[in-house]
């Protein structure tokens, strides 16, 4: 269990909101992984691409991978790089030059390469430099990914690391996972901490509670560091995970907010190939749009229309579980920020994500943490002048019940706001006004 502070100080929220905003997406970061190639799969990488993206919702995401000795690829990726910066997309591109961890004795020489092709495009994101790098290459990876920051400052690199699980230590070489965080964050120069995580996607509880212990200990690495932490989570079935479903789909993006993750991947967008029991991912093997789709298209456009750019601005203060945590975290108590949160059925899982900005507002988002169960809420926002603050569909900051509010009410000593929640479904306000002079209840 992390003995690490549990709220970031002044210098770190500072820190993670301008690297967040530095990244020049406009919005939250929302992107993919690519298992394509153009080799195989180039004519399905047109401008056309770059049009499904935006209808889908990404801001941030990742290319097929190219040969870079074709010409013919460069000038195709370069074509795909105008088609992402015409639509506010910034894309990570996947070049075998940049990868790291290889020990290419020419590491500077082929990132040179790389960016002569494509350094100067400004919707490049960052090159992709490898996934879940062992203990083996740990070192090396580190190193070049800082090589790749320094020669091309102006990009942000981006690696992905393990989730966390028992024993999992050893694999990666360190003796703690917050240590293992620790390493990447001061030798890679990295501008964000990226990881991914299934299990939520397997039956029990065993699983939700890997999810969240890893979110906690991404989370307190991210506070520790000043740098911003991406989640990816699941979006096509395999192995033993489930195929997502819409609510599915919104649990996983709506827990990873709420618990302060500063951007969402998906693992993946494409299915290339026939591979194994992987099926219906967003688009299939045929190159077709599944229900998949169209789901994670409802959850993340639902989300730039009410939120626009606010979680740019906004960092994690506090993450609580009520009636009991869930991977090592804390149990809710009431505060100056929320009084009372009851649900109509006992014992119903529920997630509370406290966050501030830089000019000391207070916010807070109640997330239905059941994966399957709805749940009928009553929040109580103590202060006997308190205000609550909550978004339309147009992104627009108005006073009074956010979306899934059934009303608003006074109470002695606050403000009681109800709400009906599916799975994976927020309630979320901006708090204003005095501190309660004691605890409101219901």
């Amino acid at each position: 269990m992390s003995t690490e502070p549990l709220t970031p100080g002044l210098a770190q929220r500072q820190a993670i909101i301008a690297q967040t905003q530095s990244f020049g997406l406009g919005r939250y970061p929302l992107g993919f992984w690519n298992l394509a190639n153009l080799t195989d799969h180039g004519v399905h990488f047109g401008e056309e691409a770059a049009e499904d993206w935006q209808e889908a919702g990404f801001t941030v995401p990742m290319s097929p991978a190219l040969d870079p000795t074709q010409p013919a690829q460069v000038a195709q990726m370069r074509r795909l790089l105008d088609a992402c910066g015409d639509r506010g997309q910034k894309l990570i591109l996947n070049d075998p030059r940049v990868h790291a961890g290889n020990e290419a004795p020419d590491y500077d020489e082929q990132v040179r390469g790389f960016l002569a092709d494509f350094g100067d495009h400004p919707a490049l994101f960052g090159p992709f430099m490898g996934d879940e790098p062992p203990a083996s290459r740990k070192v090396g990876f580190f190193a070049d990914m800082r090589r790749a920051k320094e020669l091309a400052p102006h990009l942000h690199p981006y690696g992905n690391l393990n989730p966390w699980d028992e024993g999992l230590e050893e694999l990666v070489g360190t003796d703690t996972w917050p240590h293992y965080l620790d390493e990447y964050a001061t030798q890679s120069g990295t501008d964000l901490i990226s990881y991914d995580a299934y299990k939520q996607m397997n039956d029990g509880e065993a699983g939700i509670h890997n999810y969240y212990e890893n979110l906690r200990l991404y989370r307190e690495a991210s506070w520790r560091h000043g740098l911003p932490f991406w989640n990816t989570v699941l979006s096509v079935g395999h192995f033993r995970y489930r195929c997502p479903s819409y609510d599915d789909l919104r649990w996983q993006f709506m827990t990873s907010v709420a618990a302060g993750a500063h951007g969402v991947t998906w693992f993946f967008y494409y299915l290339p190939r026939v591979i194994s029991n992987f099926r219906l991912s967003p688009v299939d093997e045929l190159w077709d749009r599944t229900p998949t789709w169209g789901d994670l298209r409802r959850v993340q456009h639902s989300f730039h229309q009410t939120y626009g750019d606010l979680f740019t601005r906004l960092v994690s203060t506090r993450v609580s579980f009520l009636p009991w945590p869930y991977g090592h975290g804390q149990r809710w108590t009431p505060n100056e920020l929320l009084a009372s949160v009851k649900a109509d059925r006992d014992n119903h899982p529920l997630l509370v994500g406290e966050f501030a900005d830089l000019n000391g507002g207070r916010y807070v988002m109640v997330v239905n943490n059941s994966q399957r169960e709805n749940v009928s809420l009553s929040l109580v926002f103590p202060g006997a002048g308190v205000r609550l603050f909550s978004y339309d569909r147009q992104g627009r900051e108005v006073e009074g019940p956010s979306l899934s509010s059934g009303g608003i009410a006074p109470v002695e000593g606050g403000l009681l706001s109800s709400h009906w929640l599916a799975p994976g479904q927020e309630a979320f306000y901006r708090v204003e006004g005095p501190v309660a002079a004691g605890p409101a209840v219901l």
